[in-house]
């Protein structure tokens, strides 16, 4: 158990909370906290006496059971099965039960108890190496042979490491001839697409003899894609060098097409790669020909076989005739997409845009004015080219108060809120999970206001994802810290629905969030950055703790954005996607493609994460403009032209919305990695 928030957050309540004023449990849930997070603080540092003596003072508190649970945990290694059983049989259907059962079935494991394992084990998803012990216990007490065998391949085939506790099953796989050379095949190459080189070299070496050098051959060709081709000009044309240049060629050509474009040139004509082999090759190089904006990318494009031809290529044949304001190649190309691609927003507001520049007005009025009904970044963009207001039809979910307080009575559901109030948010996001996936879909909305109520908005933004949850915009676009806020836009000259709008798209209002980027907090800022503005607003740095103050990690947020803003004219977009990409891979495609309007430079960004990220904080920015004022901004004032300011846009006279059947937003996606520059 983690007591980290309770020596900081409650140590000046704890002299209120022992002994325990009588009284009802609301009124005593204040000293609750403050004794149970006193309890924990002393139960992790060993002092079992103080920890008893808080501890009784907390029957009746909901979380009491985390400190049973922890107590058990720090004797696991000697837990009497009785004791162990007795605590099971108290949380019956709780996340707390399945999550101490997980831990009871492991150590059973560790003892080599395996009739106890299978006792106690449901025998449903409790995964992980679970599955494994699983496995090992129906070994151990001589299980059924097709059924252990079906079980082991199922674990096998994965391009991930798998937990130790795989390994004697393995061990006794491979000695029962399970996992042979084919099996051991399909794993190599799954790791192999999961990019997982130490593995993949580690299984060709579990292979035949005869077959190990060609299996080495290709790990090699996945970690190093320019030796590999370099020496496959001496290989011979076999089936296994085949396979290896094939995907050390895709690999290359992700990283440097140049180099790609010349081993293709140099091999294609010396190896006869099947059919397959070649539209997989030619995909990847006009992928990465057209992401880097070469001259030739088209004739790469044209090159894709038609069984190659996915929405990727598409996109990327549709971006390159944008780069080069080809409005006719644009138009015949939106027109002939199948009619699933052709009608997502993005291709229907390109097919309009493509038919205004071609000349054809009342066709693309007409196209403008049908997409105007849809709620999304597109959508918008076409109501004003349309002079049409907005279409925000939201679904107001009102709070039923009897209905709340019936639903406290589910055990998950009380504790999540109580662990996220006393600060525990990572135990809290656990019970609420499955709360939220086995309870009621008809009283999930009212969880979801209950949630929303403690200032958990993360939670129920990632709850509300699809179909007409989309349109629950009180819900997903919560205003916290207004206030913070708008005094911070004001300060740094900044539009505040901008900035509620990169807030929501970085972190969803999450005060602790931390990205694989190691970005922190509520605008997602790496420490340095973090630092460097701090002194530039004179400001004491304490720290990487300092992003994980929600007022300051606005106020840091905010400055930085606005740097961004001045160091490209003041331009919402291209300091958005400086914010999410960083300023010199947008100053890079300025000094290539400057030139292009706003929208098709936007759709012509390389990084997939930074093009999606600015069409969604400006389509964000519309709903908080709304949800501010209850009218918006034209999104076209956010949307200069490279090399010109914003105009000063005012909100929409007469509101600027109305209800018109939409189609409501896309949903949201999750965060990735700032690094990743994929297509």
């Amino acid at each position: 158990m983690n007591a980290r928030p309770a020596a900081v957050l409650f140590a000046a309540l704890l002299a209120v909370a022992a002994p325990l004023a009588a009284g009802s449990a609301a009124d005593r849930t204040p000293a609750w906290r403050a004794e149970f997070l006193a309890a924990a603080v002393a139960l992790a540092a060993g002092r079992q006496d103080d920890y008893a003596q808080r501890r009784r003072h907390l029957d009746g508190y909901v979380l009491a059971p985390y400190l049973d649970y922890a107590a058990l945990r720090r004797t696991l290694r000697t837990l009497d099965a009785r004791r162990a059983r007795a605590f099971l049989a108290s949380e019956p259907d709780s996340q707390l039960g399945r999550q101490f059962l997980r831990d009871w079935l492991g150590e059973l494991a560790r003892r080599g108890d395996w009739a106890g394992f299978l006792a106690d084990d449901p025998g449903d998803a409790l995964g992980g190496s679970l599955a494994c012990h699983r496995l090992r216990a129906g070994i151990e007490t001589g299980g059924e042979t097709d059924a252990l065998r079906t079980g082991l391949l199922a674990v096998w085939a994965t391009g991930q490491g798998l937990p130790d506790a795989c390994d004697p099953v393995i061990a006794h796989g491979r000695a029962q001839g399970w996992l042979d050379a084919a099996a051991t095949w399909q794993r190599l190459r799954l790791a192999v697409a999961a990019g997982n080189g130490g593995l993949a070299s580690f299984l060709a070496r579990q292979l035949p003899a005869d077959q190990r050098a060609a299996g080495e051959r290709l790990a090699r060709a996945a970690g190093d894609p320019e030796a590999t081709l370099r020496a496959a000009a001496a290989w011979p044309d076999e089936p296994a060098t085949r396979e290896a240049a094939t995907l050390a060629l895709q690999r290359r050509a992700r990283a440097a097409v140049e180099s790609a474009i010349g081993h293709w040139q140099a091999l294609s004509p010396r190896l006869a790669f099947s059919d397959a082999q070649r539209a997989a090759v030619l995909r990847e190089i006009a992928v990465f020909a057209a992401a880097g904006y070469r001259a030739d990318a088209g004739d790469w494009l044209d090159r894709v076989p038609a069984t190659a031809r996915d929405t990727q290529v598409a996109d990327w044949r549709l971006r390159t005739a944008l780069a080069a304001l080809d409005w006719p190649a644009v138009l015949a190309l939106v027109n002939g997409l199948p009619d699933d691609q052709a009608q997502a927003p993005r291709m229907r507001y390109w097919r309009a845009r493509a038919l205004d520049e071609t000349g054809q007005a009342e066709a693309a009025r007409n196209a403008f004015a049908a997409l105007a009904g849809d709620a999304s970044f597109h959508g918008f963009l076409a109501a004003d080219r349309a002079g049409l207001p907005y279409s925000l039809c939201p679904i107001e979910v009102v709070a039923d108060p009897q209905r709340q307080r019936a639903l406290r009575a589910d055990i998950d559901l009380a504790r999540a809120l109580e662990l996220h109030a006393v600060g525990w948010r990572p135990e809290a996001a656990r019970a609420l999970q499955r709360v939220l996936a086995r309870g009621a879909a008809a009283d999930r909305d009212q969880m979801l206001l209950m949630v929303a109520a403690q200032g958990w908005h993360d939670r129920v933004i990632h709850a509300l994802s699809g179909g007409d949850d989309l349109r629950k915009y009180a819900l997903r676009f919560p205003l916290p810290r207004r206030d913070t806020v708008e005094r911070e836009a004001a300060a740094n000259g900044l539009d505040p629905a901008w900035v509620l709008a990169l807030i929501r798209a970085e972190s969803a209002w999450q005060p602790d969030a931390r990205s694989p980027a190691d970005a922190w907090g509520l605008m997602q800022l790496l420490p340095g950055t973090g630092r460097q503005v701090a002194a530039q607003l004179g400001e004491q740095w304490q720290g990487t703790s300092t992003l994980l103050d929600p007022d300051r990690n606005i106020r840091l947020g905010s400055r930085y954005l606005a740097d961004q803003a001045a160091r490209f004219g003041g331009s919402p977009w291209l300091a958005s996607a400086a914010y999410n990409a960083g300023p010199a891979p947008v100053q890079r495609w300025l000094d290539q493609r400057g030139d292009l309007p706003a929208d098709v430079f936007i759709e012509t960004i390389p990084y997939r994460e930074t093009r999606e990220y600015v069409a969604r904080v400006l389509a964000f920015s519309v709903i908080y403009d709304w949800r501010l004022h209850g009218r918006t901004r034209p999104l076209a004032g956010r949307l200069p032209d490279p090399g010109q300011r914003p105009a000063a846009a005012a909100l929409a006279a007469g509101g600027g919305v109305h209800c018109a059947a939409p189609l409501a937003l896309a949903p949201d996606q999750a965060p990735t990695a700032r690094e990743d520059t994929a297509p």
